[in-house]
C-alpha cells in the first residue's frame, strides 16, 4: 500500500498546478519553475535522508495522517502493514537502505517520502518496464506545513532525482476510491496508467509522470547545450559529406 500526502495538504496546495506536465499533451511540460517557494515556518525545500533516530517523528506523521483520514470517513491506511522493524519493508529497513527522505523546518520534520526502485509485482508488470522508473511511496505533509506547496515540491524533486539516476518515470499507486487524490495527481502532471482491482488491496490506481531536470538547473542547461551541440555537429557532418560528394563529381 502506498501512503500519499495529498490527503493532508490544504486546498490551496491542491489547487497548485504550476510547472506540470500536460497529461493530455504527450508528457510535454507546459511550464517548469526553477524553484517552488514555500511560505512561512522557515521551510527548507531541500530534502535530506532520514536517520534512524527520525523513525519516531515519521511514525507520528503517519499517525496524524491516518487520524485525519478517519475523521473524514476514509478507510485509507486503516490497516498499517510492515510494522515489525525486522521486516525488509518496514520504515526502519527503508531508512537503512537510504530510501526514506524527510523535509524539516525549525520545529522538526514536517514531511516525508520514500523513493525507491521497488516496483510492486502485483501492480506493475514486465510490459511496464519496471526498471525504467522510481516509485514514490508514503509521502506525507503535516497539517502544520499545509498550504506551502510542499507536496508539489516533493513530486518535482522525485522527478528530478529519477532523471538524475537515468530513469524515465516517477510512478505511484493510490487508493482506488480516492478520486480527489487521483485528480490531484493529474494536476501535478501524472498520467493515469490503469487501475488494478485486487480484492485484498485497497490501493491499485496507477499513475506515472515523466522524469526531467528542472529548468534553470546546471543539469538542465548541460543537457540542452549537449543536445544543441550534437545537432550542430550532425548538421556539419552532413554538409561536409555533401561538399565531399560535390568535389568528387567535379573531379
Amino acid at each position: 500500500m502506498v501512503w500519499i500526502a495529498r490527503v493532508i495538504c490544504s486546498t490551496e496546495e491542491e489547487g497548485n498546478n504550476d510547472g506540470i506536465i500536460d497529461p493530455h499533451g504527450g508528457g510535454r511540460v507546459r511550464h517548469r519553475p526553477t524553484r517552488r517557494r514555500t511560505r512561512g515556518r522557515g521551510l527548507n525545500p531541500r530534502p535530506s535522508l532520514a536517520r534512524p533516530e527520525d523513525a519516531a517523528a515519521i511514525r507520528s506523521l503517519q499517525d496524524e495522517a491516518r487520524a485525519w483520514l478517519q475523521a473524514r470517513g476514509s478507510d485509507q491506511w486503516s490497516t498499517i502493514r510492515h510494522t515489525d522493524p525486522a521486516s525488509p519493508r518496514s520504515l526502519e529497513a527503508g531508512i537503512d537502505r537510504g530510501e526514506v527522505w524527510v523535509w524539516r523546518d525549525r520545529s522538526g520534520i514536517v514531511a516525508t517520502a520514500t523513493l525507491d526502485d521497488g516496483a510492486d509485482p502485483e501492480l506493475w508488470t514486465a510490459d511496464d518496464t519496471p526498471d525504467d522508473a522510481l516509485y514514490l511511496h508514503r509521502m506525507i505533509v503535516s497539517r502544520a506545513a499545509a498550504g506551502n506547496h510542499l507536496g508539489a515540491t516533493i513530486i518535482d524533486w522525485a522527478a528530478h532525482r529519477a532523471a538524475d539516476l537515468g530513469r524515465h518515470w516517477v510512478r505511484l499507486d493510490a487508493w482506488r476510491s480516492s478520486t480527489g487524490l487521483h485528480a490531484y495527481y493529474l494536476r501535478q502532471g501524472f498520467q493515469h496508467v490503469r487501475t488494478v482491482d485486487l480484492p485484498h488491496r485497497g490501493s491499485g490506481a496507477l499513475f506515472q509522470r515523466r522524469a526531467y531536470y528542472p529548468a534553470g538547473t546546471r543539469l538542465d542547461t548541460f543537457m540542452k547545450t549537449a543536445f544543441i551541440v550534437g545537432i550542430s555537429l550532425t548538421a556539419l557532418g552532413y554538409i561536409a559529406l555533401l561538399v565531399a560528394f560535390s568535389v568528387s563529381d567535379w573531379t
